[in-house]
């Protein structure tokens, strides 16, 4: 899972900052370096011992969908407030999921 996020978000990155023009190597480095940061976020996170709260968990899962999001977000040149807002939006969201995902499938 942590390997197909990587790829899928290196692919996504370049993608929405080229806006239509030639790719070029900075884009491209843009996407092998948040494409590995994500793979390697991802990967820390499954491997967070379950004997955690399920809370800790659930923020650590929120905070790093929320600010992969954000970036995104702001590679479209939106302003900061928006990027951080979805962000922040998107970053509650998922901790909420997950932690109930936690609590109900988890001893």
């Amino acid at each position: 899972m942590p390997v197909t996020l990587g790829i899928l978000y290196g692919i996504w990155a370049p993608f929405i900052q080229r806006d239509g023009s030639p790719l070029n190597a900075l884009q491209i480095t843009l996407g092998v370096v948040s494409g590995l940061a994500v793979a390697g976020l991802v990967f820390l996170l499954m491997r967070l011992p379950r004997t955690m709260a399920p809370e800790l968990r659930a923020i650590a899962f929120g905070a790093v969908a929320g600010v992969s999001v954000g970036f995104l977000h702001s590679l479209t040149y939106a302003s900061v407030l928006r990027s951080s807002g979805i962000g922040l939006a998107v970053g509650v969201a998922s901790a909420v999921a997950t932690f109930y995902y936690f609590h109900t499938r988890e001893n």
